[in-house]
């Protein structure tokens, strides 16, 4: 009999991961484009400049993606290793709250 699936803290990290790795491919190619193609004046100027231009946004951007979409992955090589589903819960819920901090130390100390 299979077993009915929930929305508990699996699922959470599991959307959190693919999100975060979503948004930082579309990063990656915005970024890309821009860096090829800045000679030339687009309507979105604007924010691309706000994006990629000031170094704060840009880092903070990808800091805030990076830090949780790494420390999951983290979370993700604990399981292969076997631990329990308790145990699965709390690294995730540790990582996480570790994550917030962290992000707010790199906002806090000028995001460089």
């Amino acid at each position: 009999m299979e077993q009915e699936r929930g929305y508990g803290t699996g699922m959470w990290a599991w959307l959190l991961q693919r999100i975060t790795g979503l948004l930082l491919v579309i990063y990656l190619f915005i970024h890309i484009w821009w860096i090829h193609f800045s000679s030339i004046k687009t309507p979105f100027d604007f924010l691309l400049n706000i994006l990629f231009v000031s170094g704060t946004t840009s880092v903070l951007i990808l800091v805030v993606l990076i830090i949780p979409h790494a420390l999951n992955g983290f979370r993700v090589f604990a399981i292969d290793f076997g631990i329990s589903e308790r145990a699965q819960r709390i690294l995730f819920w540790a990582l996480m709250v570790f994550g917030v901090v962290l992000i707010l130390w790199i906002y806090l100390s000028g995001g460089s």
